[in-house]
């Protein structure tokens, strides 16, 4: 999370929000752009959908039809430069962002492009970027999608570290960039008990 405030700079004297206290701009940060659901850079695999079909259909469908997509940064960063500053690092920071990796590889190619788009710099402000299965023995009955996942552009090029923190509620590994580290005590998201800030609204 951001700890200094904004640069100053002449565009930005307009801005309201940076005449109150750096701690009250950052709470208001983060009312504006952290979701509380996990944010989805794919189309969610059928694991998340059991015997619901109809669903699932619905998802896939507007994921094929552009009406669900990988998240765009928040309007509030594209006002001005400092507002970018004091928002964008709180965004990719404290935010879930969650991709599926099963079914056949072409899959992981949205999440690929959306590291691509958001830049180095971007991709090392991430905590909690997570591929997820919902089927916790997916990897050890398929291990070949995870064989792909590791082959992928992600750690070839981008310099991905990857961290399995699978259990009996899913299959999920934690992908980081840079020289982050987990701050001693801190339990990952996919260490909670029944993961619900992995699960989206209307999965299991």
């Amino acid at each position: 999370m951001a700890s200094e405030g904004p640069s100053k700079d002449p565009h930005d004297k307009g801005c309201v929000l940076f005449t109150i206290p750096v701690e009250l701009q950052l709470s208001i940060c983060e009312l504006v752009v952290i979701e509380h659901q996990p944010m989805l850079l794919n189309c969610p695999c059928n694991s998340s959908y059991r015997g619901r079909q109809h669903e699932l259909e619905e998802i896939e469908e507007a994921w094929e039809g552009g009406t669900m997509r990988p998240p765009a940064q928040p309007a509030i960063t594209q006002t001005c430069r400092a507002l970018r500053e004091l928002a964008l690092p709180i965004f990719y920071k404290e935010n879930v962002f969650r991709s599926c990796y099963c079914r056949r590889n072409r899959n992981i190619d949205a999440p690929i492009k959306w590291l691509r788009m958001i830049g180095p710099e971007n991709r090392k402000l991430l905590r909690h970027l997570y591929f997820y299965d919902r089927n916790q023995g997916y990897d050890r009955y398929t291990p070949k999608d995870l064989a792909k996942l590791r082959e992928s552009e992600i750690f070839s090029e981008m310099g991905g570290k990857l961290e399995t923190l699978s259990s009996k509620y899913c299959s999920a590994h934690l992908v980081t960039f840079g020289e982050w580290t987990r701050k001693e005590g801190e339990v990952p998201l996919a260490n909670e008990e029944g993961v619900p800030r992995l699960r989206a609204p209307g999965e299991m």
